[in-house]
């Protein structure tokens, strides 16, 4: 058996482990490397090349930042601004939390942000008895979700998609490359919440009885109550702020502003080096590397041209590139129903670069729109892990579906409106 078709077969048993999650997603990327290097279809260097990559240092450095705004409070402060801007309004919380939350999560873990404002949330509806956790809860996750996708190092799924894209196509995304696009689904978002969502989730959850959060008491009296220290506030202001600075002007790599920036926060103590250990979402940085060593595996053996050669004789060489675009964004989209979205853009994005590849059209666009329908897949709670973190406001399974489907059928067409509008696919 040849290398490539090795390759192929280690890549559909490593999609079957991730589809059951058997074992845990992380164990079946390392498990798949393991697999390419013992079956000789690439490497050692190669098979894990993925955990040297600048991609990984990139989501490392982040998550540190993300770790150090709410061991500072700086979070917390935010969120108070958040209560006294709604004014114990629930419609007007979800705009302003909505946009706060996702701005925050343009560059911040998403899940962090979420998990912050989750005794935000409570805060606010022991404080305003007008207002209720459902309302608030599944709207802040989607605005979470659909903020992390407009930048590079704002969720895992664009990370993942980034470094697959590299090593199949010699392309990259720069931090920005997503920002357009991905503002123009958040505006359709947060239309659909205010002029229609809202009041949707008002009648499908109805009297039900409040779901009272199961939150550390310790968070909420952080939001209401904690005096923090101010010096340490402003410097970690000040650190997020020259991180947005590097960012935009590109002195220095995204990488390595991210590295800085999570090493000025251990240094000035904004967060301790023992705090970040037991804090780091170590399972998404195992994920991450072993993923792009599987991407590397695949292009290494060849098994990427076997690929490009079965799906241009499934689909012909005279389908619309429109058509092509349309198609692999919905299988994304559903998909990432039902498994984590980095997942999901495993197993669409190579047949959608090799769609690419095959036909001569923009492999930028395919990734970004592959990675926007796995980011904005929140119709159950098996999409993402900040849809499964709501489940703590006692959503029905059903709910998410009929809340969502509205917006995910919206988010569709925008992503195959504005992708090709700024990235076209020629």
């Amino acid at each position: 058996m040849s290398s490539a078709v090795l390759g192929l077969v280690i890549l559909v048993i490593c999609a079957i482990l991730f589809l059951t999650e058997w074992v845990p997603s992380s164990v079946t990327a390392c498990l798949g490397c393991t697999a390419m290097v013992i079956c000789e279809v690439c490497t050692f260097e190669e098979a894990f090349s993925g955990f040297s990559s600048s991609i990984v240092i990139l989501m490392v450095g982040a998550m540190v930042v993300g770790i150090a705004m709410f061991e500072t409070g700086a979070a917390q402060i935010i969120g108070r601004k958040v209560i006294q801007w709604s004014g114990g309004n629930g419609k007007r919380f979800v705009l302003i939390g909505s946009i706060v939350s996702s701005i925050l999560a343009m560059f911040l873990a998403n899940t962090a942000v979420l998990a912050a404002f989750l005794p935000i949330i409570d805060s606010v509806c022991r404080t305003s008895p007008k207002m209720r956790r459902k309302d608030l809860c599944l709207p802040t996750a989607c605005a979470v979700m659909y903020g992390g996708c407009c930048t590079l190092i704002g969720c895992t799924p664009q990370l993942t998609a980034n470094g697959i894209m590299e090593k199949m196509s010699n392309v990259q995304m720069d931090m920005w490359d997503l920002t357009r696009p991905g503002l123009c689904l958040l505006v359709l978002f947060l239309l659909y919440v205010q002029f229609w969502g809202y009041r949707r989730g008002e009648k499908i959850w109805g009297d039900r009885p409040e779901t009272k959060l199961d939150l550390d008491e310790e968070k909420i009296r952080m939001v209401l109550d904690k005096q923090y220290d101010v010096p340490k506030l402003i410097t970690m202001f000040v650190i997020l702020a020259l991180m947005l600075l590097f960012y935009i002007t590109s002195w220095i790599s995204t990488a390595m502003t991210a590295v800085c920036a999570a090493l000025m926060c251990i240094i000035l103590r904004c967060c301790s080096a023992q705090k970040v250990v037991q804090e780091m979402n170590w399972e998404c940085v195992i994920f991450l590397g072993g993923c792009l060593g599987l991407a590397n595996g695949l292009t290494a053996s060849g098994a990427g041209a076997l690929i490009v050669d079965a799906v241009t004789s499934l689909v012909g060489n005279t389908a619309s590139p429109r058509f092509l675009f349309a198609v692999i964004v919905l299988l994304t989209l559903i998909i990432s129903q039902f498994i984590t979205n980095s997942t999901a853009i495993i197993i669409t994005l190579p047949i959608g670069l090799s769609l690419a590849s095959s036909f001569g059209l923009n492999p930028m666009t395919f990734c970004l729109g592959i990675t926007f329908g796995a980011s904005v897949a929140c119709s159950s709670p098996l999409a993402a892990a900040q849809i499964t973190m709501t489940q703590v406001a006692g959503y029905r399974f059903s709910d998410y579906f009929r809340y969502t489907w509205p917006m995910s059928l919206i988010s569709y067409f925008g992503i195959l409106l504005f992708v090709p509008l700024f990235y076209p696919l020629a």
